[in-house]
């Protein structure tokens, strides 16, 4: 079994988000400001602000790549070991790789885009490619 360790997800996405609702809202305030749908477009905005900072997603540590005989992936998540993750899609391009995987049993799912650099050792995302375009095509 080899571990890929991954690092936390950056904060600057969230800030990054929350600046683009922002000026959406400016906008819309501005377009709509005689009409009665600049509230509507507030209620949504506020709702998407809400959903988005109160989601408390998983924060993912690891990925266990499986022995040659056991064909499901090992996630570490929130420094807990989790098994039976199923690879459903996966897309390779170049320094980046997609994944959807499902937990069987619970139905979990987690989609991913993974980097270059969310990894503590840059090579380890080759051994990821590696074991999606060949071990999960047997």
């Amino acid at each position: 079994m080899q571990k890929l360790t991954i690092n936390k997800s950056r904060k600057y996405r969230t800030i990054f988000y929350g600046c683009l609702i922002f000026l959406t809202s400016c906008i819309v305030i501005v377009y709509f400001n005689n009409s009665k749908i600049k509230y509507l477009g507030f209620l949504l905005i506020l709702a998407s602000i809400f959903f988005e900072f109160r989601d408390s997603k998983l924060s993912i540590n690891a990925i266990v790549l499986p022995e040659s005989d056991d064909n499901s992936l090992k996630l570490i998540i929130d420094n807990e070991l989790s098994d039976f993750w199923l690879v459903r899609k996966y897309i390779v391009i170049n320094g980046w790789i997609y994944l959807y995987i499902t937990q069987q049993g619970s139905n979990k799912k987690l989609k991913l885009w993974l980097h270059r650099s969310n990894f503590n050792n840059q090579n380890s995302i080759r051994d990821l490619a590696r074991y999606l375009l060949f071990a999960q095509n047997n």
